[in-house]
């Protein structure tokens, strides 16, 4: 049995693209945050909404403000960190609904000696569908104090974990747990849920 986690849902974008909140976009369910806290939440000791002037309504989810002023998903990463009741925590971007969650328990399971488990796809790393642990907020603080805001840049500097895409598709062989929905084109997939 893996050991307790937070679920850190950072909603802090400012969905210039999209044209509206990303975390609010309508589903079969309710809205994007709701089909994730649904499938996803039940398998965590708690979950956050991280972001920037968030509704403060939203049951069952305890909301998180951003700590620091810089607008970056880093900032969410680490007020989330900050804010999390356990040391392990999963960091998912509101706007990947379609993660799955065989693949979130596999990443939280490789997290043992890590501070951060992240996913390789198409040569990149995914660092918005990955695990933190708190042991990375020092490394983080220091990155935000100096205005290094690309998350992927701390990792030189922590124990990484870095899942490679061969073995993000035993999975998800078709990597929808990565698909991103950034403008209104991308509307209809929301069907999908």
């Amino acid at each position: 049995m893996r050991e307790k986690a937070t679920l850190i849902l950072l909603a802090g974008g400012e969905s210039k693209r999209m044209g509206q909140p990303k975390h609010l976009l309508p589903t079969s369910c309710g809205t994007v945050i709701d089909h994730l806290h649904t499938c996803l939440s039940p398998s965590f000791s708690e979950t956050l909404l991280v972001g920037r002037e968030l509704p403060h309504e939203l049951p069952k989810l305890r909301t998180v403000e951003d700590l620091h002023p810089a607008r970056s998903p880093l900032v969410g990463i680490y007020s989330g960190l900050a804010a999390a009741q356990t040391d392990l925590c999963f960091v998912l971007a509101c706007d990947m609904p379609f993660v799955r969650s065989r693949l979130v328990e596999e990443l939280l399971s490789r997290a043992f000696d890590a501070d951060v488990v992240v996913p390789v796809v198409r040569g990149y790393y995914e660092p918005l569908c990955a695990v933190y642990r708190k042991s990375a907020i020092p490394v983080i603080a220091t990155a935000l104090e100096r205005n290094e805001l690309k998350v992927t840049r701390i990792y030189e500097y922590l124990r990484l974990c870095a899942v490679p895409e061969e073995e993000i598709r035993v999975l998800d062989p078709d990597l929808s747990s990565f698909i991103n929905l950034n403008t209104p084109r991308e509307l209809p997939l929301l069907a999908r849920l």
